[in-house]
């Protein structure tokens, strides 16, 4: 009897509560999808972000089939985008989710866009990680192929250059840093290639500032001299350098010296190329004067008289 009881008491406090295994509030009453939007849009303008989120979800979850699903899927993704401490990964989640239930719909290129601005607004400076800018400019990129005459289409040209832009700066740092920390075959295979990549968006006065810096500073690495072995083996039919008579080891030194010297007065023309290039190119700058000063180290004539002129 007195469990019973307990079961009839937990029975009725949980429907006083409102508790029990009924349907929501809404479709008791047969709210409709028109409006259930009509609440969330005004939701939505109060700044209500949280309580529409609630409604949408209840449009999502019930009437799916309804015309009003769409909007309500982009709106899911609005109400993280706008409130007032936006959440941009939640909201990509809610874009992506529109693009895949509704690929050819007509508001695509708008979550194409404002999913695209979700990577955009996690971008980091140009001394951390650019994932989050690769993953915009390809959102971007994509929007402008699909959807060329897009009303986003001039904010996504100009998202674009700001991300090129970014992750052209991100590039230059890492070539400088390795400068700066004697890594010099990084710096050089960094800066050209940001070079040959990104020509339109580099800070070209630092980029051949420190091109300049690692061609004048390089030596060989262990890798070129792993080739010269290799050659000079092959030269006296041998796998490797052991077992070496005299006279190979002094003719092995002497070619070793040779292709060292070879190499490294590559390396300081090299240098010299980038340092004229920065002294033609930006005559008034800083870095410009830098590597003037580089340049008559190095024997160049002619420099410190067209400075001077």
């Amino acid at each position: 009897m007195k469990r019973i009881l307990t079961v009839l008491t937990l029975t009725a406090a949980l429907a006083s509560l409102g508790l029990g295994c009924r349907k929501p509030k809404a479709m008791d009453k047969g709210v409709s999808a028109s409006e259930l939007m009509a609440t969330a849009d005004t939701q939505m303008k109060q700044g209500k972000f949280t309580e529409a989120r609630v409604t949408l979800r209840h449009l999502e979850q019930y009437l799916p089939g309804s015309p009003e699903f769409p909007k309500a899927k982009l709106l899911l993704g609005d109400s993280f985008f706008f409130q007032a401490s936006p959440s941009y990964p939640e909201a990509e989640v809610e874009y992506t989710s529109f693009l895949n239930y509704f690929p050819r719909h007509e508001l695509r290129d708008y979550a194409q866009y404002h999913r695209a601005l979700c990577h955009f607004s996690a971008i980091e400076s140009a001394e951390r990680d650019q994932a989050e800018t690769r993953r915009a400019l390809e959102g971007f990129q994509a929007l402008l192929t699909e959807s060329p005459g897009s009303p986003y289409a001039t904010e996504t040209r100009a998202k674009i250059l700001q991300c090129w832009r970014r992750i052209a700066e991100h590039e230059l740092n890492v070539g400088v840093f390795y400068v700066n920390t004697y890594y010099y075959p990084g710096a050089e295979q960094r800066l050209k290639s940001l070079l040959e990549t990104y020509p339109d968006y580099v800070d070209r006065e630092r980029a051949y500032y420190y091109l300049g810096e690692a061609m004048r500073q390089r030596l060989l690495t262990g890798e070129e001299m792993l080739q010269f072995n290799k050659a000079f083996a092959a030269k006296l039919q041998k796998d490797d350098l052991k077992d070496l008579d005299k006279e190979q080891v002094a003719q092995y030194q002497k070619e070793l010296t040779a292709f060292s010297d070879e190499r490294i007065k590559s390396f300081r023309a090299e240098a010299k190329s980038y340092y004229q290039k920065l002294v033609e190119s930006y005559p008034g700058s800083e870095w410009a004067r830098r590597a003037a000063d580089h340049l008559i180290a190095m024997g160049t004539s002619g420099v410190k008289e067209e400075l001077d002129s």
